[in-house]
């Protein structure tokens, strides 16, 4: 029987990790604004480059990490075992990190919002969008941007957005979350409130 061999990751793991780390650690610096990544990675079918490669950059032996629905796959699963040996959540409350599809989000209060004493412990969420652009939708305000930014729902239900809107009554508890599409990427770090209806 033949075994197939995951698919590549980094190609010049060094360069490259420190490349995306900047990118994803601006990205949660400037809210609202588009970055992207000048290299691409190995990665397995279905999952963006700059999601392979925010994988590849913050997971390791001590990120678990859960897979929602569509990346919960043998492929992903041997290939972020390979590269990285994080382990496998059973559950998004157990995951310090999360793979997300947009359009199979569970409820936010699912996975783990940090505590008081420790609210560094909120999980990161990388989100598959299908897009990041579109009409303007909700308000993001927050440290980072500039009095206000308007944006889409980048594919997500807006029952989510809701969600995420009153995350911000538990700060500095609550999650991190990263939309990806293609190469660009988009931060939403838990300090950044959201409104609807508001220019």
């Amino acid at each position: 029987m033949q075994i197939t061999p995951p698919a590549a990751g980094f190609h010049d793991p060094v360069q490259q990790s420190q490349q995306a780390f900047r990118v994803l650690l601006d990205a949660m610096a400037r809210p609202g604004r588009v970055l992207e990544l000048s290299d691409e990675c190995g990665r397995p079918e279905g999952l963006s480059p700059v999601l392979a490669a925010g994988l590849l950059t913050l997971a390791d032996l001590d990120t678990p990490v859960w897979l929602g629905a569509g990346f919960d796959t043998d492929a992903v699963k041997a290939w972020l075992r390979f590269h990285t040996g994080a382990p496998l959540a059973a559950r998004p409350d157990q995951a310090a990190l999360a793979l997300l599809d947009a359009a199979h989000v569970p409820a936010l209060d699912s996975f783990g919002l940090g505590s008081d004493e420790a609210p560094e412990r909120g999980a990161t969420l990388l989100v598959q969008a299908p897009s990041l652009t579109g009409a303007a939708a909700m308000t993001w305000r927050g440290p980072g941007i500039r009095e206000s930014v308007t944006m889409p729902f980048c594919g997500l239900d807006v029952a989510l957005w809701r969600q995420r809107a009153q995350l911000a009554s538990v700060f500095p508890r609550g999650l991190d979350i990263y939309l990806g599409c293609g190469r660009q990427v988009i931060g939403l770090p838990r300090s950044t409130t959201i409104s609807f209806g508001e220019a």
